[in-house]
């Protein structure tokens, strides 16, 4: 009976723990990524770029109805769309060269590119240029999900505007100067949204995870750990405690629409039941009398279907199933007595087996 209770206080408070986190899974998440800088100016290096671009992305999000989470540059997550920035001399101007690129297949990119004097970037010019990246980025993201077309996409750059400066930044003319080495063109020099193999918005090498469940592999309150050996294989080490002691299970995870952001798989498994000792009190005439039970190793066969949603850097869990107990005999009482009823209850109540379900919040390492 204490088992049941365990079990629904745990489902309750793994509802009110998930609830703030399933808002974030339609947001876009985007990342900088590579920032380089031809120029000696201290206003243009890599680093101080990189910053003026977080700041202008940051304040821009604060007065847009564009959904979007900046991802944390070290985290090497799972980011729906990619920034990398680029600064070059053109004559007697700088040049600042940014590029789009979606993660997830068809991949599309997209290139945007200003010219200024003054060798620095201003406050009002980097909310500037992070007002039309986000403007951008939300169409590569919506194009992605429809038919993909491959088509060239002219390069906007500044007519008149200074990054330095507070000038206005509204008008652009489109101009087929080449890029930024390294960024995506086509004959004519334009910018182009192409297609390449690349992995999937829910790309991941390696997964950490708490779980919370019922009959699962990683028992009521555990972990997971997840290797993706290839786009559609993830080899998982599950563990936790259960009602039967400590339980460790290797479960192979099948995903047959590779790495998605929504990833279905299917899963197969090994849960072995440490086993320990129960122990159950039996009152007569006001005596009490205690009665131990050893409850032995036991291992469980699991079959499940589940679901892997990417939230950026972080992932959402779920799987249903069925464990098969693969031993029957896997208790015995400590005098060789036969088992009273409260025996029978407790080993009824807390065998592994049956349905089982779970759900688990990690995040992605690499």
């Amino acid at each position: 009976m204490r088992s049941t209770a365990l079990r629904m206080r745990a489902s309750m408070l793994l509802a009110a723990t998930l609830l703030p986190f399933s808002a974030l899974a339609d947001a876009m998440y985007l990342q900088l990524k590579d920032v380089g800088s031809d120029v000696d100016a201290a206003g243009l290096a890599a680093a101080t770029v990189a910053e003026r671009t977080r700041y202008g992305i940051e304040e821009a999000l604060k007065t847009s109805s564009t959904q979007a989470i900046l991802m944390d540059p070290r985290h090497e997550g799972a980011p729906d769309l990619t920034l990398s920035a680029k600064v070059t001399r053109a004559g007697e101007k700088y040049r600042l060269t940014y590029q789009l690129a979606t993660t997830h297949e068809p991949v599309r990119t997209k290139t945007l590119a200003y010219e200024f004097v003054n060798p620095s970037l201003s406050d009002k010019g980097s909310v500037a240029m992070a007002q039309a990246l986000l403007a951008e980025a939300q169409k590569l993201e919506a194009a992605s999900a429809e038919v993909p077309v491959v088509a060239a996409a002219e390069v906007p750059v500044a007519s008149s505007g200074e990054a330095g400066s507070d000038a206005n930044w509204e008008g652009y003319s489109q101009r087929s100067d080449a890029p930024a080495e390294g960024m995506g063109q086509d004959s004519t020099g334009r910018a182009q949204e192409t297609e390449a193999p690349r992995r999937g918005g829910g790309r991941t090498n390696l997964d950490l995870g708490v779980a919370l469940g019922f009959n699962s592999p990683s028992g009521i309150f555990g972990g997971e750990l997840e290797f993706r050996a290839t786009p559609v294989l993830g080899l998982n080490l599950s563990g936790g405690t259960g009602a039967w002691g400590l339980r460790v299970g290797p479960v192979v995870r099948l995903y047959p629409l590779g790495e998605t952001r929504t990833s279905p798989f299917l899963e197969g498994g090994m849960s072995f039941n440490m086993g320990g000792k129960s122990t159950t009190t039996l009152t007569f005439n006001g005596e009490s009398e205690e009665f131990t039970t050893d409850k032995l190793l036991t291992p469980v066969a699991t079959l499940a279907v589940g679901m892997r949603q990417s939230m950026g850097p972080m992932y959402l869990g779920l799987r249903v199933g069925w464990g098969f107990r693969l031993r029957e005999d896997n208790w015995r009482t400590a005098d060789g007595r036969d088992p009273n009823l409260l025996d029978d209850l407790d080993i009824a109540t807390s065998q592994h087996g049956g349905f089982l379900c779970s759900v688990t919040l990690g995040v992605s390492v690499f």
